[in-house]
């Protein structure tokens, strides 16, 4: 019988199959390493959200309040367009008069300002409904002058209804306001546009 290990041959065999137990060791170790896995992690993202109600203040026909408060938990850019029309005091039929109402209400410039689209926007970003403050915008009339239904050019067996839409956006990132409405986003302050005359 012949002796494997004897002479330099058998130092070699000894060798290759020490490298080869090696070798099976290490990529055995290597899958064990990468077949581990740990349970899954669920990460639950709520995103922000805009949203906005309109407080009115109407008393005795005038409508001497109009603010909008943000309900939403993002800081959003707010506007808002007034509707006006005659309404005709048929109950059972309202219908609107073709007739323009022409009526311009007086607005608190410092904090609104008229866009070319012929919608109010306020100034500043509005805070989320979680903020101790800024939630709410100013008044969108001037201080002492309220919207009333005149009384000259009026037609007749009608009655003036003044309907407020509002809008928000979110004011992060600015380009998203910039690039949905007619507006600019200087310092965080909305302005035009288009400047106005």
């Amino acid at each position: 019988m012949k002796r494997i290990f004897n002479g330099s041959g058998g130092r070699k065999a000894a060798l290759i199959l020490s490298l080869c137990l090696i070798f099976a060791l290490a990529v055995g170790t290597t899958l064990a390493l990468l077949t581990a896995h740990s349970e899954p992690v669920t990460n639950t993202f709520t995103a922000a959200k805009s949203d906005i109600k309109i407080d009115e203040n109407v008393e005795n026909g005038e409508k001497s309040s109009i603010q909008v408060e943000n309900i939403g938990t993002a800081t959003s850019y707010v506007r808002v367009k007034l509707v006006m029309n005659w309404v005709s005091d048929d109950e059972n039929n309202q219908t609107i008069s073709s007739e323009p109402v022409g009526i311009t209400p007086e607005i608190n410039t410092d904090d609104w300002f008229l866009g070319t689209d012929g919608i109010y926007y306020y100034r500043k970003p509005v805070a989320p409904k979680d903020a101790a403050m800024g939630k709410v915008t100013s008044n969108l009339l001037k201080a002492g002058s309220p919207i009333t239904e005149p009384t000259v050019g009026k037609p007749e067996g009608y009655h003036l209804e003044v309907t407020v839409l509002a809008e928000s956006i979110q004011a992060a990132p600015s380009t998203a306001v910039e690039g949905a409405w007619a507006v600019t986003v200087v310092n965080g302050a909305l302005t035009s546009a288009t400047p106005t005359a």
